[in-house]
C-alpha cells in the first residue's frame, strides 16, 4: 500500500484532533506596532531629561530623518548623523540620541545604548553594524527603520515638547 499524501493531508485536515487542546502562555505577547510604540516611549521618555536646545534640535532632526532616507539612503543618512555626532553643541549630541534610538529600533534586544550621548563615543558602532550587514538586510533595516520612525516622530513633539513652547525655529 503506497502512500498517498494528498489524501493523508485531507485525512488530517476532516478529522477532529484529539487530546488535550494546548492555551497560549498567560504572558501578553505584543505585535510590532505595540512594541515600536513601547521602545518609541521609552527612548524619548529617556531625553525628557534634555536641555531644551537638545529637544529642539532632535525634534528637527526626528522629523527631516525619513525624508533623508528616502533621498540619499539608509547608509548615508546614518553617516550623516555619525559625522554630525562628533560635534560637542546640542546639535550633536540630538545626532548622539537619534543613533542611540535607531540602534534600539535595529537591535531591540541589546541592551544599552552604543552611543555614549555625553561624548559621542561608539558612535562608529552604528554605522559599521550597517555597512556590515547583507542586502536583503540593509533593505529590511530601511523598511524597520521608515515603520518604527512613525511613531518616534509623532510621539516626539507630545513627550519632549507637550506645551509646544520649543517650536519649529530654523536656525
Amino acid at each position: 500500500m503506497s502512500l498517498d499524501p494528498m489524501s493523508a493531508a485531507m485525512n488530517n485536515m476532516l478529522q477532529p484532533q484529539s487530546g488535550p487542546v494546548h492555551k497560549a502562555p498567560s504572558r501578553a505577547k505584543f505585535n510590532r506596532v505595540q512594541r515600536d510604540i513601547k521602545q518609541a516611549v521609552e527612548q524619548l521618555e529617556a531625553l525628557a531629561g534634555a536641555s531644551d536646545g537638545v529637544k529642539r534640535n532632535y525634534l528637527r532632526r526626528v522629523k527631516d530623518f525619513p525624508a533623508l532616507v528616502m533621498q540619499v539612503g539608509l547608509a548615508q543618512a546614518v553617516a550623516f548623523s555619525v559625522d554630525k555626532a562628533s560635534k560637542s553643541d546640542e546639535r550633536g549630541q540630538a545626532h548622539r540620541h537619534l543613533l542611540n534610538h535607531l540602534w534600539a529600533v535595529w537591535q531591540p534586544g541589546a541592551q544599552g545604548q552604543p552611543v555614549s550621548v555625553e561624548t559621542g563615543a561608539g558612535r562608529e558602532q552604528v554605522l559599521i553594524h550597517l555597512q556590515g550587514v547583507s542586502t536583503a538586510e540593509y533593505r529590511h533595516l530601511t523598511r524597520r527603520t521608515l515603520a518604527a520612525w512613525v511613531y518616534v516622530r509623532r510621539l516626539s513633539e507630545s513627550i519632549l515638547d507637550p506645551d509646544g513652547k520649543l517650536g519649529e525655529e530654523r536656525e
